[in-house]
């Protein structure tokens, strides 16, 4: 209850005042206004509400949200909720009310206004375009991208019925599904209401509530149009190759074969109805002429002569020493230049002359396309009259080849589009999570585990690759890139490698801060292991040193080639030398029941005859049951390969690969697993031969587990590479916290320098050893008085700093 005063001094409050810090007392005796408690930045704002409130005159009751301090300085939001007393003549007596701490509510509901704010830029700043729904198939939002594709503003979009607005047909069908529960799919030709034509990408899915009702719809739809041109130019260029290898194969054929074929070829190549060609003779002064499709009239002779001088179309192009193009129809007649009996008359055409440095040694023309020419077709002429030229003249040289497979590898490059995973990350170590789309669940992680803090984008980049990716964030940063993209690998929850394409934009703040990244990763995978074989080496690498015993390596080696497209279980087998058996030493995907079958076989049965053939064998699964002549159909399989492994021509090892779904194993994942067969029979060997190294490692492991010495091993970096148990045991680090930790993590903060420069590197180098004195610090930061010596020595064969420290006596 307050008085009427500007400072609102307080006549009466309850007991549980105390949850701000205060008493009753210090309020009611005087000590306190209630002003003072609260904010000084909303105390004006109030006290002007409220005598707006009181001047209406009629006003009895009202409601403010304000802030208010607590004794020890906390911001605590309130809701005052208060009624005005009068007295008898109408006089304001005092105010009398309640007030309610809403801190929470106040602060999610800032967050939440926040992530809305991050969300909508990520909404109208995407790459594709984005169509929402509601659950009665009205549209309630697009972004610009969305806008642009459909051709239509967003106000006229947003409101309209998605199922009346699309006409019937497959894009229709495709959003259907989704108010059946499903995700559609459509790719194909849209038109516009306006009559905009173009190649879309769509797809198209529900969004169900917690308690699995559809609430809406979500469309994703991406503009191909000049990617379906990028392939149109790219089968043309195709086109124009095999047009070339064919007139290079024809290089025994005589002048006319040859001018005859490559006529033929310009018109298919350009989509034209005729063709004609005139090589320049000798004197210069006419042109023996060509002409496809051969005219009825012209059986017997196949070539006739034009004299230059009056070869009105063949003369232009010799004359400008360059490409002549007509887009216009010239009428019933016929162009002057033309044979007078050849009865086609001529449209649109192209007149190109075919060069040998500077002098002009024929012209060559394409005519009455349906279309307009453009400059890609007088390219695709250029460079086909030029190869036929050139093979005329036995003039071939290797950089045309070395051209030719320039352009093959270009066009064996082509990378296909993947779905996008949408992130936003903030600007600091490793990438903290604030928003990633649900989409994420493709590699096994859900939204919660990044945005709880659980986990950071960091923790999921391949640890190989981990430094690499700081290295280049930090460079964009440095350089001040509004964007970049990079490639690198992922590990998925289940633990698989992918590979990864990110693209990302660097958004900066009004005063050039970078707050956050905004980005998509797009899964590559297929790609890399259909292009790029040297990094199955490099994985093999890998495998082999993190490996502990021939089991472990086995198991992880089939867990690497179930990655492989249309391989979802295997078997690997080691072959005695001597007497030719084949033993079972890990299978994945595959039932006990079947592995029992399959665990061992001699040399003269079915199953080796299909190893020692010397080649892989890949048949469909009845034929290899039947060829056993045992039933094996339970195990539900559909393909299978059997592949030899060999080392220096020696069969030492074997593996069968299958697939429970595909029919059979595709020629890309063929290539892998030859790569994956050759590089098993270099590990089994290295393996076998390190293993005697391995054994000598294990007992100096097992002798410093022994140790009561806190040892760790770093390598020259300073990164920890090993420790024992005892420096685990008393610095209270698990063996996953240590490994890959920088060393001076171990000692307190601010005594890096101190040491540091108690270590003498130079008499490292030279066979010394250095102590050092400072404490060492554990994970729950206590200091432990240690005497530390340093010195170099070997670590699996490379060179390490191996720290020992002995803890003081009076320690614990």
């Amino acid at each position: 209850m307050w008085k009427v005063d500007e400072r609102w001094p307080v006549e009466w409050v309850s007991e549980n005042i105390s949850q701000f810090g205060y008493t009753s007392e210090e309020l009611m005796s005087g000590k306190l206004d209630y002003a003072d408690i609260v904010h000084p930045e909303d105390y004006g704002k109030i006290n002007s509400e409220v005598k707006k409130l009181l001047k209406k005159g009629n006003t009895s009751y009202f409601t403010l949200v304000y802030r208010i301090l607590t004794k020890y300085g906390e911001v605590r939001y309130v809701t005052e909720r208060s009624l005005i007393k009068r007295d008898n003549d109408g006089n304001i007596s005092r105010y009398q009310g309640i007030i309610i701490d809403n801190t929470e509510k106040e602060k999610a509901e800032h967050t939440l206004k926040h992530v809305e704010s991050k969300y909508r830029i990520i909404f109208e700043r995407a790459p594709l375009g984005i169509l929402c729904f509601d659950e009665n198939s009205t549209i309630i939002n697009c972004n610009s991208v969305c806008s642009k594709i459909i051709a239509e503003p967003k106000s006229k979009i947003s409101g309209l019925n998605i199922l009346k607005y699309v006409e019937e047909g497959p894009l229709k069908a495709a959003i259907d599904l989704v108010f059946l529960g499903e995700s559609g799919h459509f790719e194909g030709e849209y038109i516009s209401p306006t009559g905009k034509k173009s190649v879309i990408k769509a797809e198209f899915s529900p969004i169900m509530s917690e308690d699995g009702y559809l609430i809406g719809g979500l469309g994703l739809i991406q503009d191909i149009s000049e990617l379906q041109g990028t392939e149109e130019r790219i089968h043309l260029n195709e086109a124009r190759l095999e047009a070339l290898l064919e007139l290079h194969q024809r290089g025994n054929s005589s002048v006319s074969e040859i001018a005859e074929f490559a006529i033929e070829k310009a018109v298919k190549l350009t989509h034209s109805q005729i063709g004609y060609l005139g090589l320049l003779k000798e004197n210069e002064n006419n042109l023996e002429m060509y002409a496809w499709p051969i005219q009825k009239t012209n059986h017997e002779k196949k070539t006739w002569t034009s004299p230059v001088n009056s070869a009105g179309m063949w003369g232009e192009a010799i004359r400008e020493r360059e490409p002549i193009v007509n887009n216009h129809f010239s009428g019933p007649g016929l162009i002057k230049g033309i044979k007078s009996d050849i009865d086609i008359k001529i449209g649109r055409y192209i007149n190109i002359p075919v060069m040998d440095g500077d002098q002009v040694i024929a012209v060559a023309a394409v005519a009455n396309k349906f279309e307009e020419y453009d400059s890609s077709d007088v390219r695709q002429l250029t460079l086909l009259f030029d190869g036929m030229w050139k093979l005329i003249q036995r003039k071939l040289a290797d950089e045309e080849l070395m051209e030719t497979r320039r352009i093959l590898k270009v066009l064996e490059s082509v990378i296909n589009d993947s779905p996008a995973v949408v992130f936003m990350w903030s600007p600091e170590e490793d990438w903290p999570v604030e928003f990633v789309s649900k989409n994420i669940e493709r590699f096994g992680y859900s939204v919660e585990d990044f945005l709880s803090g659980k986990m950071i984008y960091g923790d999921i980049i391949h640890p190989a690759d981990l430094e690499k990716v700081r290295t280049e964030v930090a460079r964009c940063y440095k350089e001040g890139y509004s964007d970049f993209s990079q490639e690198y690998r992922i590990l998925t929850k289940s633990g698989e490698v992918r590979w990864v394409d990110e693209r990302t934009l660097i958004h900066h703040d009004k005063h050039g801060e970078i707050d956050f990244l905004q980005g998509i990763i797009v899964d590559i995978t297929e790609r890399k292991q259909a292009t790029n074989f040297v990094q199955v080496e490099s994985d093999f690498d890998n495998v082999l040193s993190s490996g502990d015993n021939m089991q472990d390596m086995f198991e992880k080696i089939l867990d690497f080639a179930l990655q492989i497209k249309a391989v979802d279980c295997g078997a690997i087998y080691l072959v005695d030398g001597s007497k030719g058996d084949f033993e079972l030493m890990a299978y994945r995907g595959l039932s006990e029941k079947f592995a029992d079958s399959m665990s061992h076989f001699g040399p003269n049965t079915i199953q080796a005859r299909l190893f020692t053939t010397g080649y892989p064998v890949y048949k469909y699964f009845s034929e290899i049951s039947a060829m056993i002549k045992e039933d094996l159909d339970y195990e539900g399989l559909q393909a299978m390969g059997f592949i030899p492994v060999h080392y220096t021509e020696k069969l030492i090892a074997a593996m069968i690969l299958g697939s429970h779904k595909e029919l059979e194993i595709p020629a890309n994942s063929r290539n892998v697993i030859d790569t994956i067969a050759n590089q098993l029979g270099m590990i089994i060997t290295r393996f076998r031969e390190g293993t005697l190294v391995r054994k000598e490692q294990n007992g100096l492991q097992d002798l410093f587990e022994t140790m009561d010495d806190l040892i760790f091993i770093m390598d020259m970096g300073g990164l920890i590479v090993h420790t024992n148990h005892a420096l685990q045991k008393y610095l209270k680090y698990s063996k996953k916290d240590l490994s890959k930790m920088d060393f001076l993590e171990l000692f307190p903060p601010g005594k890096e320098e101190e040491v540091l420069e108690s270590i003498d590197i130079e008499g490292l180098i030279s066979g010394s050893s250095s102590r050092c004195y400072v404490p060492l610090m554990s994970k729950d930061r206590n200091f432990l008085s240690a005497d530390t010596k340093f010195f170099i020595g070997k670590w699996s064969g490379r060179e390490a700093l191996i720290g020992v420290a002995r803890l003081s006596t009076n320690e614990p």
